[in-house]
């Protein structure tokens, strides 16, 4: 099964390792690919790959910044051409306000629900495009993600890589 084609996972994270790594996989554990990050966790950079480790997504942490900022590009290098746009994070607010916008600053995704108990839903133009539920699974470090099958291919990878940095965000903050 190819990774792109996908649009419901299960995401685990790989508990006790020196590199933050999450397995992709379909809901019935058939692995698709995985994320990895660097040993060292200073703006970290984290890289999809499907099982041919192929580069799909590659995702920089910004570490001098007042609020929470994730840069996406497509493929596997940091090239400005290839950017597809930024996660951030509101920076006064009480619960975590998360959202991603393109390039020219347009705010394509907004995150709604409990981002710390990864139990929320992943709104564009006002409509639900993903759900992610930690509750669906009862394994230590396992949620899952729905994804409208109506999303493109891309965008289904930049939805997998915004449910993963939000992981990070709930680890790094813990």
């Amino acid at each position: 099964m190819e990774l792109t084609k996908q649009r419901e996972f299960l995401l685990q994270e790989k508990l006790m390792s020196f590199k933050d790594k999450v397995k992709v996989m379909t809901p019935d554990r058939e692995e698709l690919g995985y994320f990895k990050g660097k040993l060292i966790k200073i703006g970290n950079t984290y890289r999809l790959r499907d099982l041919s480790d192929n580069a799909l997504l590659t995702v920089h942490e910004k570490v001098v910044s007042m609020r929470s900022t994730y840069k996406f590009y497509e493929g596997g290098e940091e090239d400005e051409d290839k950017l597809i746009g930024k996660l951030k994070r509101k920076l006064v607010s009480v619960k975590p306000n998360y959202w991603f916008e393109a390039p020219n600053e347009t705010k394509l995704f907004k995150m709604k629900g409990n981002i710390w108990a990864l139990k929320y839903k992943i709104i564009k133009d006002g409509k639900e495009v993903a759900e992610i539920s930690k509750k669906l699974f009862k394994i230590k470090g396992t949620y899952g993600v729905k994804i409208n099958p109506a999303v493109s291919d891309d965008s289904a990878m930049l939805i997998l890589g915004i449910v993963v940095m939000l992981h990070h965000e709930k680890e790094e903050n813990r």
